[in-house]
């Protein structure tokens, strides 16, 4: 990790340099001009957001080619079904948590698979006004026979990363995603604000 700090170039030499002030070069300060919309600076945190986003895009390009031989829409419905196997009878509002999905379009995801007979809702034993959900017998055979494709899946959009490289990327996002997940119950209901205050060591601007 230590070798990959120093010896990876980060910067682009074409971006814009500020001086010791602050101040870029004039033939930055008009952003508006098209020329220069693509030489602004970004930060790393910026650039390593952009990358993220893009490598799910690429997964879920991938994910939907796979799919198309099985029932499923796309690569979440099967996931919604690892996630219910493995929270056993979570309510509903439970597992649309656990994916970190809008209300909306998680109950969609879970009355498409209700309709699949892939999983089935009963009424919670404690709060009538609840339903809780556990998977069927023909969600665990879809599951079977999906996972050996979603491996292929994974096998495609890293293969081409070292087994050391796998390590460290796992261990970088392990340790983001841990640091997200003890933040984000308290977050869903605060503004950006708020949120920022609280996650944001001050002097990080």
């Amino acid at each position: 990790m230590h070798y990959l700090t120093e010896n990876t170039q980060t910067v682009n030499p074409d971006s814009p340099v500020a001086s010791p002030e602050g101040k870029r070069h004039e033939k930055w300060n008009n952003l508006l001009d098209p020329a220069n919309r693509s030489l602004t600076t970004m930060r790393p945190e910026v650039r390593l957001a952009a990358l993220v986003g893009r490598l799910s895009k690429y997964a879920g390009f991938y994910s939907k080619k796979a799919m198309q031989p099985f029932q499923f829409r796309s690569l979440d419905e099967p996931v919604y079904l690892l996630a219910l196997m493995q929270m056993g009878n979570p309510k509903k509002s439970e597992l649309i948590y656990e994916m970190m999905a809008e209300f909306a379009s998680g109950i969609d995801v879970v009355n498409r698979l209700i309709g699949m007979g892939f999983m089935e809702e009963y009424p919670d034993e404690h709060d009538r006004r609840s339903k809780r959900l556990r998977i069927t017998q023909a969600g665990l055979h879809a599951i079977q026979e999906c996972l050996p494709v979603m491996n292929q899946i994974a096998d495609v959009a890293y293969s081409s990363l070292t087994d050391h490289e796998k390590a460290v990327m796992v261990q970088i996002l392990d340790k983001l995603d841990r640091y997200h997940a003890d933040h984000y119950r308290e977050s869903r209901n605060a503004g950006f604000d708020e949120v920022y205050e609280r996650m944001v060591p001050h002097g990080s601007d």
